[in-house]
């Protein structure tokens, strides 16, 4: 009974705790698994490669600011690995290889920045010549159509000339060849002006909302890589000391910059001499 009783009050004991060097390598072997569903996903969109188009950098640049933060979590899993078990070299070998890769990654979203503002104009510009392309080529259209119109000698000659135009919106029905030929062509005038009119709105209107969206996109992306960039600078390890961030050397080097130069503000303002110092006043005589 006794030992029956003691064999049970053991079974019911808590587990005690695995060690942290125990979860390392798991940590570390599903940081590697979140960099390659990374890696698929941004070459998966990457191709075919049009390195010079806008459209397709933008593209790419959305892509690559949408699965970041795997590629975030992906190192801040290693990181926790490796400091829950700093004596496995290995794993602390491969920490410092991937911190360069941060390093790359903080370094590509500021570059991203002005790649997006730089693609966004383009795009813009390209927009803006499509649509003055196509307007230019509906008043083409049109002009020919009015002077069709006003040429024609007869209701015959009127009909051949819309005919070879081939403008669906002026079909001449029976009722139409009935009316007189100025009447008739008064008609076809003010339908045309009325075509024209609901084309120039529909190209009014799609292209400020094609710009709105573009600009928000821009401004969107830009803000997010500065975003990224400051998040990968905050878990990669500086090359002069591994336990600092990269973020951390930056704002101490921030901090050293601005103590310099209010040093040498003070140091300006103390050297130059009081009008009202008489000592001064009288070296100058």
């Amino acid at each position: 009974m006794t030992s029956r009783s003691a064999n049970e009050s053991r079974s019911h004991q808590p587990r005690p705790p695995k060690p942290p060097m125990m979860l390392a390598p798991s940590l570390a072997a599903v940081a590697l698994a979140v960099f390659l569903l990374f890696g698929l996903g941004v070459l998966s969109q990457a191709f075919p490669l049009r390195l010079l188009a806008p459209g397709w950098q933008l593209r790419f640049s959305t892509n690559l600011i949408e699965r970041a933060p795997l590629a975030l979590i992906g190192l801040v899993l290693l990181q926790l690995a490796a400091h829950l078990d700093p004596a496995n070299r290995q794993l602390q070998a491969r920490w410092q290889q991937l911190g360069r890769f941060g390093v790359i990654a903080v370094l590509g979203f500021l570059l991203l920045m002005p790649l997006q503002v730089v693609a966004t104009a383009k795009t813009i510009r390209g927009l803006d010549r499509n649509q003055r392309s196509q307007q230019q080529q509906v008043d083409r259209n049109l002009e020919l159509l009015r002077q069709q119109i006003r040429a024609a000698s007869n209701l015959a000659d009127l009909q051949q000339r819309i005919q070879a135009i081939q403008a669906p919106d002026l079909i001449l029905s029976a009722g139409d060849l009935n009316q007189p030929l100025p009447q008739l062509k008064q008609a076809l005038l003010a339908s045309v002006d009325q075509s024209e009119q609901q084309l120039n709105r529909q190209l009014g209107k799609g292209s400020p909302r094609k710009f709105w969206s573009l600009l928000q996109g821009s401004g969107k992306g830009v803000f997010s890589s500065l975003v990224l960039a400051l998040a990968f600078a905050a878990c990669t390890p500086s090359r002069r000391d591994s336990e600092q961030s990269l973020l951390m050397e930056w704002r101490a080097k921030l901090r050293l910059l601005l103590i310099l130069k209010q040093a040498a503000r003070s140091r300006e303002q103390h050297g130059r001499p009081s009008p009202k110092d008489p000592q001064r006043s009288g070296q100058r005589r």
